[in-house]
């Protein structure tokens, strides 16, 4: 598996996640890497960062 599959299969993953933060909702979200602790978000309208505090899985993004 090359970066870029690698980076569609980390899409997937926080998709649902990345469409609730665009829209405003910030909290309550569960890591889908280790399920087990809440996701720091943050979205500035332009760059959008989920990061776990647990395990340290990330994703970041920019829109546009």
């Amino acid at each position: 598996m090359d970066l870029e599959e690698d980076d569609l299969d980390a899409l997937d993953a926080y998709q649902s996640i990345v469409d609730e933060v665009i829209a405003g909702r910030t909290e309550g979200h569960k890591c889908p890497s280790c399920l087990d602790d809440e996701l720091e978000c943050d979205f500035d309208g332009l760059r959008i960062t989920l990061t776990c505090r647990k395990c340290g899985r990330f994703f970041e993004g920019v829109l546009g």
